[in-house]
This record gives C-alpha cells, sequence and structure tokens, in this order.
C-alpha cells in the first residue's frame, strides 16, 4: 500500500506530539530511516511542507502575506496581524510584507488560498468593468 505525503506528515506529527526536543529528534532520525528503506527519501521536502501546514493549523498559526507597492510600517503591520487573529481566530500570525510597485498602492492579502485584493489596480479594474458594462 502507497503512503501518501500527507498521511506521513500526519504520522510524523503525532508521533511528535507532546514530546522533548531530545524524543523529537529520535523520532525523526526513525523516520527519516523509514521513509529510506521505503525508498520515499524524494518525498521529505513535501512532507515537511504538509507537516508545517497540520502543525500551524492545530496551534492556531495563519501564515499570511501582504503585499504592498512599498514597504509597509510596524504599525500598519500590526493592525493586519489583529485583523487576521481576529478574522481566523488565531493565536499567532506569521506575516510577510512583499512590494510590488505595480499594484500602484492599496494592499493584496493571501492567507492560504484565501486572496483580498485591495489594490488600487484592482480597483480600477473594477471600475473599468463596471463602467464597460
Amino acid at each position: 500500500m502507497k503512503i501518501s505525503v500527507k498521511q506521513y506528515a500526519q504520522a510524523l506529527y503525532e508521533l511528535t506530539l507532546k514530546k522533548s526536543e531530545s524524543e523529537v529528534n529520535i523520532v525523526v532520525e526513525k523516520f527519516v530511516e523509514e521513509l529510506a528503506k521505503n525508498n520515499n527519501i524524494k518525498l521529505a521536502s513535501k512532507i515537511v511542507d504538509k507537516f508545517q501546514e497540520i502543525y500551524n493549523k492545530n496551534n492556531g498559526i495563519i501564515v499570511a502575506q501582504v503585499t504592498s507597492a512599498s514597504s509597509l510600517d510596524k504599525d500598519y503591520l500590526d493592525k493586519i496581524e489583529k485583523y487576521l487573529i481576529d478574522r481566523y481566530d488565531a493565536k499567532q500570525i506569521v506575516l510577510t510584507n512583499k512590494t510590488d510597485v505595480t499594484i500602484k498602492g492599496g494592499i493584496i492579502l493571501r492567507v492560504g488560498d484565501e486572496l483580498i485584493d485591495a489594490s488600487i489596480i484592482n480597483q480600477l479594474n473594477n471600475l473599468k468593468e463596471s463602467l464597460t458594462a
């Protein structure tokens, strides 16, 4: 039976749950040995990514990216974090700020598969569509 990336990641998460750092190191070492034994070592990076998703979900951690025309100051980033904590009932936010001058202004907020586009360029495109419809 073939084991999926998600199944491997879920198993690793459950095996490391409530373990000390030294215990986690042992679990991970044995886990990697098992991957190698099953010729699945090539899946390691995908398993790590899926493990991170599972860990974040189970621990109330939201990973988000805000794109803006220029770097945002700390106060503005703090407001975005507060908004995300309230919206997703999160315990912690991991927020990165990417700059993209083509959006002209405003922000684009990405959380997982969700996208909130409050950029000037998007607003102008929406206005153009509504005027030509």
